[in-house]
């Protein structure tokens, strides 16, 4: 059914409300009244029924732990564990007295999450927007100018080997027989890690040809397991078990040149990416484009890049997201060299790094130079608000993440800049007392001499 309400308050009339518990200039509070809580309503009714079903979470509730999560770098436990100990992420979310026990349970978020989907989950970084231009922290003349720049959001898996994976298919297999009732020959779990510690030393202690030897042996184990669960379920195994032989198959028959290799049995779409890092050459997870504004560095876009397109054929995508986003049109677009040979079509003047621009005024190429400013803002994102290594299932999960992390750093400079603007205010009005004091200091000492010339002269 469609969300409830914030939640009803009668039974805690005779608690301490928090208007009398918490500061009301602390920057959660301050953007708690900022945000809209009702377009969120608004764009996510349609995914709810009305009469069929339990009630849903409220979705404050829903949207503020997810802003909480990513502008903390918090994960689904951690947050709902802090939100239970934080009076002010509770009254974030819309309640009024303090709370002993969280509403939800952490698996509730993944739920959530799965039913908005990657393209509803966007209304949370717009809305950060609407928040920044309302309070002039972000002209909308910014908005015309962005940078763009692609990069790779990393899955949780870990660093894949020929070996490791193929003993990770026998293990698989030999569960997936044993749920099925499926008697097997041999599992050739116990031979299978063997030879898969074996071919980790000799890799190490560069013994190649051995190390090929251990590999075959796990490839012959690997195809055995199969052909036999092939024999004994038939023409029609599920459609899970399907998936498993396919994926299995694939990485027994997989080559050292191929281009599209499987790097994960949980988590098949990951990609391989070279950036070229010297202390990582090889990444391996999903492309991500994400834009920013040229000259205070808001986060107007983030999307996922699934198949790692060239980095040109993205430039059209992104910039349609800037616009939905901001409903602002672009009208220049800065890049680095990697976008030369894009196919944007649109109005926007795309600016290539490196470029000669003899004919540029100075305001131009001071916004030219102003392009590299969003290396750093792809880095704070990764570090602080959990777009590093993503772990959400599938790519709609990357989506996602890239999605919710972009919110959350928007989110963190809102609540650096509520705070700094406060500052600035009562720096003002010292500056303004002080000078008024010193005037003052200043009629009185010069008063008296001005009196006692005119009596001499007099």
């Amino acid at each position: 059914m469609k969300p409830q309400s914030t939640p009803s308050d009668d039974l805690l009339m005779f608690q301490a409300h928090f208007d009398q518990l918490l500061n009301p200039s602390h920057p959660l509070i301050q953007l708690a009244g900022q945000i809209d809580w009702d377009a969120f309503e608004a764009a996510f009714c349609e995914l709810y029924c009305s009469d069929n079903g339990a009630p849903a979470k409220a979705t404050r509730l829903m949207v503020g732990l997810h802003y909480l999560k990513h502008t903390f770098n918090e994960s689904d436990e951690s947050v709902v564990a802090r939100w239970v100990e934080n009076p002010y992420w509770q009254a974030f979310c819309g309640y009024h007295y303090l709370q002993h026990q969280c509403p939800i349970h952490p698996t509730s978020m993944t739920r959530w999450r799965q039913r908005i989907g990657a393209e509803k989950l966007a209304e949370l970084l717009k809305q950060t927007l609407v928040v920044a231009v309302k309070q002039k922290h972000l002209p909308k003349a910014e908005l015309k100018q962005v940078n763009v720049d692609t990069t790779v959001q990393e899955k949780n898996i870990t660093y894949p080997t020929d070996s490791k994976l193929l003993y990770k298919a026998i293990v698989k297999l030999g569960k997936a027989a044993k749920q099925r009732g499926i008697t097997l020959r041999q599992s050739y779990v116990r031979v299978g890690q063997k030879a898969s510690i074996k071919a980790g030393r000799y890799a190490h202690a560069r013994q190649f040809k051995r190390m090929q030897r251990q590999l075959r042996k796990l490839r012959t184990c690997t195809g055995r397991i199969i052909r036999d669960i092939q024999r004994k379920t038939g023409q029609k195994p599920d459609e899970i078990l399907l998936q498993l032989l396919t994926d299995c198959q694939r990485l027994v028959d997989q080559q050292p040149g191929d281009s599209n290799k499987l790097y994960s049995l949980h988590e098949p779409e990951v990609r391989c990416i070279s950036k070229g890092k010297a202390h990582q050459r090889y990444e391996f997870g999903q492309k991500v484009a994400v834009a920013t504004t040229n000259r205070r560095d808001w986060f107007v876009a983030a999307l996922l890049c699934e198949g790692n397109p060239y980095d040109g054929h993205t430039l059209a995508k992104t910039l349609q997201q800037v616009e939905r986003m901001t409903d602002v049109k672009v009208t220049d677009s800065y890049v680095d060299k990697g976008y030369r040979g894009h196919d944007y079509q649109g109005d926007a003047k795309v600016h290539i790094a490196g470029s000669r621009g003899k004919h540029l005024t100075s305001g131009r190429r001071r916004r030219r130079k102003r392009r590299s400013a969003i290396e750093p803002k792809i880095g704070h994102a990764k570090q602080d608000h959990r777009m590093k290594r993503c772990y959400l299932k599938g790519l709609s999960g990357d989506a996602m993440n890239v999605i919710l992390a972009a919110a959350g750093a928007n989110l963190a400079k809102l609540l650096r800049l509520l705070p700094c603007a406060w500052r600035v205010r009562l720096t003002w009005w010292r500056m303004l007392w002080q000078t008024c004091w010193y005037w003052l200091k200043w009629c009185q000492w010069t008063m008296p001499i001005a009196t006692g010339r005119n009596a001499v002269i007099g």
